[in-house]
């Protein structure tokens, strides 16, 4: 997660979705991430999706919990491309 910017600009996706959790000891790097590819030059689609009060792993531990079942759904319409 810590690429040269020119390295970003030339991904070969046009869609990206970064989730981050506001405990997550990854929040800063994937923040950055998403900081870098906005400016990077890349011609596609960024989306940065942030989970508020939870950890890293939070829809694993409670799979029925709401933010979970908004996570997946959320991941399975990117993944339909709606």
């Amino acid at each position: 997660m810590n690429l040269g910017v020119e390295d970003l600009a030339r991904l070969g996706c046009e869609r990206m979705l970064i989730f981050v959790a506001e405990k997550d000891y990854l929040i800063v790097a994937a923040k950055n991430y998403y900081g870098k590819l906005k400016m990077s030059g890349w011609k596609g689609t960024v989306e940065l999706v942030e989970n508020e009060k939870e950890d890293h792993y939070f829809h694993l531990l409670d799979l029925d919990s709401d933010k979970a079942q908004e996570m997946r759904h959320k991941f399975v319409s990117f993944l339909k491309h709606d």
